[in-house]
């Protein structure tokens, strides 16, 4: 008897940018991540989260149909305001894999904090990103550098 294999579902990732509808403190945007992570770990999510003054942005990876709901879900959180998706795309492999959710509160150093990437501090180099994540490595680099 063949055993039937279930299709392996593609990978998707998606950045985007939004606003909080209200200053957030530092515990606030903590139990945020705390529950990112625990629900990213069981849906099979990595990515990476940035925070600035009431501003985020995250890039999600996972299966598509996942990465998909989250965005809806985001969209509809009343916790975020003018969200805008920079960019939704298939991926064969992820960017953030060691994480089920990196962060980086680029309002003060976090660098001893748990989650805490070093992703912000390496330089992009366009010829290795692809043609079709310039874009996204782009705004990454001029968030970076207006963040310093």
């Amino acid at each position: 008897m063949n055993a039937v294999l279930a299709p392996v579902e593609q990978l998707a990732a998606a950045v985007y940018v939004s606003s909080a509808v209200r200053p957030l403190t530092e515990d606030e945007i903590l139990d945020i991540l705390l529950i990112a992570r625990q629900n990213n770990e069981r849906l099979g999510v990595t990515g990476m989260l940035l925070y600035r003054d009431g501003n985020f942005l995250q890039v999600l990876e996972g299966p598509a149909s996942v990465v998909d709901s989250l965005i809806q879900r985001i969209r509809h959180d009343p916790r975020h305001a003018g969200v805008i998706v920079v960019s939704r795309k298939n991926i064969e492999e992820r960017q953030f894999q060691e994480w089920s959710m990196a962060f980086r509160n680029m309002s003060k150093d976090v660098t001893s904090q748990e989650g805490y990437s070093p992703f912000l501090e390496s330089d992009f180099d366009d010829d290795e990103t692809g043609e079709q994540s310039q874009l996204v490595f782009r705004l990454l680099r001029r968030f970076k550098q207006d963040t310093r």
